[in-house]
């Protein structure tokens, strides 16, 4: 690997969060690399370390972590050691060259039992695997680098990658009816908004500074109204056929939490209250998910059509 000094390096380059910091990254800073397992693989957390500190860069961003959430649980060491250890060893790193750590966790962190959505210091209590290692990720971060930002978001969907919103529309290809859970709650977030607000933290803090613009901790990057698994995707489907990827919407049944199993248990109703903080940003992203959704939609329709003869 070359010893050349860089600015910033994301760690994953392939996932959602990664392909919109390309693009967001692109406009603010001078020199980012982006790693994929190739390059640093998060299962083997003492050579992600070892080549942090061997590149020497100012800011490390995590953008990548394990996020099948009911296949960690027959595979929690997998889990643990991208979603826990890993990024332990990136706050060593960063701690060790005083560079700044971004990393990104979840609303899963809580139980989702509070009628109230979660403030960032509320008390902690994951329901399974997914969650109690991407809260071991946030203790390590937290506790080993001094310089950090903790940004926990919920609901992602992209025109990139795998999330629920693609997987709505592929059903709605198949299916006239779809069954769909409404009784667990939460905000959606747009990945490319996730993006912006990190360029600009980037962007607008010195990381060798103790006084950045947004101070370091924990915050939740997330906004606009609380929906449901089902109102998000009546919401998708209506979208969809404005953008004219779907013909007609299907017909849409809300089911509960208990008719639709799955291994991992989900949080009911872990919604995260936006930081204000964070949204007072010069030029922070408003976290509107319907504006989120419709830009996603726009870019599948356009590669849609591009596709066709």
């Amino acid at each position: 690997m070359s010893t050349r000094p860089m600015s910033i390096v994301v760690l994953g380059s392939s996932g959602q969060l990664a392909r919109h910091l390309a693009k967001s990254l692109a406009l603010t800073a001078p020199a980012v690399t982006f790693w994929g397992r190739d390059t640093a693989d998060l299962t083997e957390p003492a050579r992600v370390e070892a080549a942090l500190l061997e590149a020497a860069p100012q800011t490390i961003i995590n953008a990548a972590a394990y996020t099948a959430v009911d296949k960690a649980e027959s595979e929690p060491a997998l889990a643990w050691g991208v979603n826990a250890e890993a990024p332990a060893a990136a706050a060593r790193a960063a701690a060790q060259l005083g560079a700044a750590l971004v990393h990104v966790s979840t609303d899963y962190v809580f139980d989702g039992e509070a009628e109230a959505p979660y403030a960032e210091d509320a008390p902690t209590r994951p329901l399974g695997v997914y969650g109690a290692t991407k809260l071991a990720g946030e203790l390590a971060v937290r506790t080993l680098c001094p310089r950090h930002w903790i940004l926990r978001t919920s609901w992602v969907f992209s025109e990139h990658g795998h999330n629920f919103v693609k997987t709505m529309l592929k059903l709605a290809g198949e299916r006239s009816n779809l069954r769909i859970v409404d009784d667990q709650f939460g905000r959606p977030t747009y990945a490319g908004h996730v993006a912006e607000l990190i360029a600009r933290l980037v962007a607008t803090s010195d990381p060798a500074g103790d006084s950045p613009q947004l101070p370091y901790g924990t915050w939740h990057a997330t906004g606009g109204e609380i929906t449901t698994w089902k109102r998000f995707a009546v919401e998708i489907f209506a979208t969809a056929v404005e953008a004219g990827l779907l013909d007609r919407p299907p017909e849409v049944d809300g089911i509960t939490t208990a008719d639709y199993p799955t291994p991992a248990r989900r949080p009911t109703r872990a919604v995260l209250a936006p930081s204000e903080e964070l949204l007072a940003l010069d030029n922070a992203p408003d976290f509107d998910w319907h504006a989120g959704l419709a830009r996603a939609l726009s870019v599948l329709a356009e590669k849609t059509k591009a596709r066709t003869p």
